[in-house]
């Protein structure tokens, strides 16, 4: 059986049918629970847990996710994937050595790390290839899973195939197992904290990624300059409590860069920013503007 199906098959059951919240086992080319409930997996390497909803939005379409592609290509989000890898990592040993110190029970071999809100996975590749780099045999010390309720951004981030296992679903009903989770990561994407809480394991981590305070201030201050709002600060208030509701930061590392862009870039850079959404770009004045900054908070929770 190919390994775009394979990927799928855990020793310790992982997945969840959204119908019945029974374990799913893969059974042939399809996870499948005890109700028979069954979800195919495709030949790129893909699952749908959805239960029948929409799985794209008029604004987290293909389009948005092929710009967006264009401005990682460019190297603009590059020190945030370098937080990102290294932020799991030390979240992962962090783990481990609390499952050591508070459980008998033999430990796993492999960890878990799902992305939510994946997006067309950029971080999550880049993750995968850290860890390619680190292992050389065929089965990586590592399970990776990337959830995304968009079926046009997981189309697009299956493509070429890999050990990540590609499942579309919303972040309200995550199609997982309780406390089966080891990390979770979520960068620049809605949350819910409720559902991280529920799938972690005791020792497991979040890793939040949001702006900082000067991301994107270059069209933000565009922005308020045309006067289309009346404040060009960013608050983190509500993203902080709803976190500190369910879990408990322990650190916050802010990473930023400025890079310089030209008009092509900078259309790809406004067509995926959602600092531009529902604004129109012939409102504002463009022509001082020559770098984009982008500011990350990366913040790390436990349960």
């Amino acid at each position: 059986m190919r390994r775009s199906i394979t990927k799928f098959d855990h020793r310790t059951l992982l997945y969840r049918c959204p119908i019945c919240h029974e374990a799913l086992e893969l059974v042939q080319a399809s996870l499948q629970c005890v109700n028979r409930h069954t979800f195919n997996i495709s030949a790129k390497g893909l699952v749908s847990l959805l239960r029948g909803e929409n799985g794209n939005s008029n604004l987290y379409d293909r389009n948005f996710f092929e710009h967006r592609s264009a401005v990682f290509s460019a190297g603009m989000y590059e020190h945030v994937a370098e937080a990102y890898c290294d932020a799991v990592r030390t979240a992962l040993s962090s783990s481990h050595k609390f499952s050591a110190q508070t459980s008998h029970e033999p430990q796993e071999q492999s960890s878990r790390v799902v992305d939510a809100g994946c997006g067309e996975g950029y971080y999550i590749r880049r993750l995968l290839s850290s860890e390619e780099q680190q292992h050389t045999s065929q089965t990586l010390s590592t399970n990776l899973i990337a959830i995304d309720l968009s079926k046009d951004a997981i189309s697009l981030a299956a493509i070429g195939g890999g050990d990540i296992e590609w499942v579309v679903s919303d972040l309200a009903r995550i199609p997982l197992l309780d406390h089966t989770v080891d990390c979770i990561t979520n960068v620049f994407s809605p949350a819910n904290y409720a559902e991280f809480d529920r799938i972690l394991r005791p020792s497991g981590r979040l890793i939040k990624i949001i702006p900082g305070p000067h991301h994107v201030m270059e069209l933000r201050n565009a922005i308020v300059k045309a006067g289309l709002r009346g404040d060009s600060q960013y608050s983190n208030q509500q993203v902080l409590s709803g976190i500190n509701e369910h879990m408990h930061i322990v650190s916050t590392t802010r990473v930023s860069a400025t890079t310089a862009v030209d008009s092509a870039l900078l259309k790809d850079f406004m067509a995926m920013t959602p600092v531009m959404f529902h604004i129109n770009h012939d409102d504002l004045d463009l022509s001082t503007i020559d770098a984009i900054t982008v500011e990350a908070d990366v913040i790390v929770a436990t349960r």
